[in-house]
């Protein structure tokens, strides 16, 4: 049950979608929010400041520089979490918020520890640099957190069907109860799609998801899939218009990273790759 979610906010329109969408979640719960923003520790002391500081031969002493870097940080911190907190305040959702200062993906691992769920933007403030900065912040909290994190795309859409990636490992066990619990009260249409080195394998995976979900009193479909490319097929069944997913629910980082360094990473690929809102377990 989701009692408390933790909304990340740079400012950008994406972490503003994030908050869109945390509200919705918040409200099928009645769940509270909480803002989180982080003044990145690498703009207020890495070389950046001091290489700034020094080019200009001096004329801006490099604490001065710094302190006004950090005034414009606290600015821009109250500016983010105000806009996630009158959305919330719009939406009847409670709301409160934090400021922290480190390395932003370890003090939103660490600010996280008493909720719920992790609403992130796929893309911050960098969005418009996407082949140089490609979610490295997400990444590295969908594989250090416990808790699940929802990635969410540049625009909101409201939930009306959801697609599961199910593989029967202890992540996807995890990520089929949350789907669960959220589709339930949406009555949200929901298919479970299992990749499998052989099909036969993938439909005997799919009986136990399907049992488990329709105890939820849910419409279930299922896919099979055969094939050695589990991401490929997952990101190409999530994308195709033609089927109409929204929501896609899956267990994150299943392999050692010793099998990742050889085949890859599924997670890694299916979230960069996919347009709709990610919910990861693990």
């Amino acid at each position: 049950m989701i009692k408390q979610i933790i909304v990340t906010t740079d400012g950008s329109e994406n972490s503003l979608t994030a908050a869109d969408y945390a509200v919705s979640i918040a409200r099928l719960f009645n769940a509270g929010i909480r803002g989180l923003f982080v003044k990145d520790i690498k703009i207020l002391t890495g070389p950046l400041i001091h290489d700034i500081g020094t080019s200009i031969g001096g004329m801006v002493p490099y604490g001065t520089f710094n302190e006004t870097i950090r005034e414009m940080l606290e600015a821009q911190a109250d500016a983010a979490l105000n806009q996630v907190e009158g959305k919330c305040v719009n939406s009847g959702v409670p709301f409160s918020r934090e400021v922290r200062e480190g390395v932003v993906s370890r003090e939103i691992i660490k600010s996280a520890e008493k909720d719920d769920l992790i609403a992130m933007g796929k893309m911050g403030i960098h969005a418009e640099w996407r082949d140089v900065f490609l979610g490295t912040t997400v990444e590295f909290v969908v594989r250090q957190t416990h808790k699940p994190v929802l990635i969410t795309p540049s625009e909101f859409k409201p939930f009306s069907k959801m697609l599961i990636a199910y593989d029967g490992s202890p992540f996807a066990e995890k990520a089929l109860q949350s789907a669960a619990e959220i589709a339930q009260p949406l009555k949200l249409l929901v298919t479970v799609v299992c990749v499998s080195d052989k099909e036969d394998e993938a439909i005997k995976t799919l009986s136990k998801a399907k049992t488990f979900l329709e105890g939820y009193k849910l419409t279930v479909e299922t896919i099979a899939k055969g094939g050695h490319d589990h991401a490929g097929a997952i990101i190409n069944i999530c994308n195709d218009e033609d089927r109409g997913f929204d929501f896609l629910v899956m267990g994150a980082y299943g392999h050692s990273r010793i099998q990742e360094m050889i085949l890859g990473s599924t997670t890694v690929r299916v979230m960069r790759s996919t347009n709709c809102p990610i919910l990861l377990c693990r």
